[in-house]
């Protein structure tokens, strides 16, 4: 029985890799979510402080999650475009068939991302200088 079952894997794993290379999923266009992510400080980072520089921030940013989420499907892709403009509904998400799923995905890929080194060093250097402060003089 097992016999069987070894050869009838080992016949699917020959299936599969005679696929033809023209089946194989074509990359994802990202152009828009990179547009989209540039544009996404608000959804991506939250209030930004004033005098902060949120580019700083998001060209390293939406350049990882780029990479990140270079796997994915055009639908995938373009549905977390879609949220960053905002303008996922709940209708698209729903059509979407495993919207859940994706989210996961993307959380997974900006927690990642956030603590990439690039994105930290960036996050540092867009901080607004501290107020200088005159230190009180006992009276």
């Amino acid at each position: 029985m097992q016999i069987r079952f070894v050869a009838a894997a080992l016949a699917g794993l020959i299936g599969l890799s005679a696929v033809p290379p023209a089946l194989a999923q074509t990359p994802a266009d990202t152009a828009g979510f990179s547009q989209a992510c540039l544009g996404g400080a608000t959804f991506l980072l939250g209030q930004v402080p004033e005098g902060a520089d949120a580019t700083t921030i998001l060209t390293p940013l939406c350049g990882c999650l780029g990479t990140a989420f270079k796997d994915m499907s055009q639908k995938d892709i373009d549905m977390l475009a879609a949220d960053l403009r905002g303008e996922g509904t709940d209708e698209a998400h729903t059509a979407h068939g495993n919207y859940q799923g994706l989210t996961e995905l993307a959380r997974e890929g900006l927690n990642n991302c956030f603590a990439s080194p690039e994105v930290v060093a960036a996050m540092q250097a867009a901080q607004p200088p501290a107020a200088e402060t005159t230190p009180a003089t006992p009276q």
